[in-house]
């Protein structure tokens, strides 16, 4: 590395990297009714998360039952 002083890094851009510190301290609470939209987004989004699994664990269901339904009642066919 050529000859770098300390002094130097720190000079780079003190007013850039103020700028950039003022602006990432901002900070935003969000407002009760902001809250209570995510938190009503959360739970839709959850709830439609759960309806998908339970159809998804009937449908195997559905599917494993008729074919063992389908086993034990069907016809086997023996050859002579």
């Amino acid at each position: 590395m050529e000859e770098v002083r300390n002094d130097r890094l720190f000079l780079q851009g003190p007013g850039l990297i103020f700028y950039c510190m003022k602006k990432a301290t901002y900070y935003h609470a969000p407002t009760p009714e902001e809250l209570y939209a995510f938190e009503k987004r959360a739970r839709e989004e959850r709830a439609r998360y759960v309806g998908e699994l339970v159809s998804a664990a009937a449908t195997a269901l559905k599917f494993r039952l008729e074919r063992a339904f389908s086993a034990l009642t069907g016809k086997v066919v023996r050859h002579a």
